[in-house]
């Protein structure tokens, strides 16, 4: 047997109507996966890159937050310090105004007691040399009755004048 009575050509065995069936089960199955599965996978694979994509810019919308709080946060911490330092300074500048002022109080305090004492001891020194001044008159009256037996006022004013003088350098 020959091959040409076996009927081996292949092409020859090809029967149009298989060759139809096959196509039309091809396009169907397509059809049919793609309805099931290549449509749904590709919703959601693009469904997948929206979300992407609009995670990148929320993500470049936090950082641009992130940048301006610290920004904000940097100005605003440089303002606290400027507050800060600036009442520092007026608490230091108050504290030195009531110092001032305290030792300008007290100053004017210590004058007038200091002028006060003076006056009283002026008063008491005055008060003091009169006391002197009539002891020392009666001490050289006696002194002079006792060894000369007899007083001249006036020798005796001039002794006390003389020493009284003496005392007051």
């Amino acid at each position: 047997m020959n091959a040409a009575q076996l009927n081996l050509n292949p092409l020859t065995q090809i029967d149009p109507i298989v060759i139809v069936a096959t196509i039309l089960i091809f396009v169907a199955t397509y059809f049919a996966l793609r309805r099931v599965f290549i449509t749904p996978y590709l919703a959601v694979m693009e469904q997948r890159e929206r979300l992407f994509e609009s995670g990148g810019d929320m993500l470049d919308h936090a950082d641009q937050a992130e940048r301006q709080a610290a920004e904000n946060a940097e100005a605003t911490v440089a303002a606290a310090a400027a507050a800060a330092e600036e009442l520092r300074k007026a608490a230091q500048d108050g504290a030195a105004q009531y110092r001032r002022e305290r030792i300008g109080a007290a100053t004017a305090e210590a004058s007038k007691l200091l002028e006060s004492g003076r006056a009283q001891i002026a008063s008491a020194r005055a008060g003091q040399g009169e006391k002197l001044r009539a002891q020392a008159h009666e001490c050289v009256g006696l002194a002079c009755d006792r060894l000369l037996g007899a007083h001249d006022d006036e020798a005796i004013e001039a002794a006390v004048d003389r020493l009284m003088a003496r005392e007051t350098r």
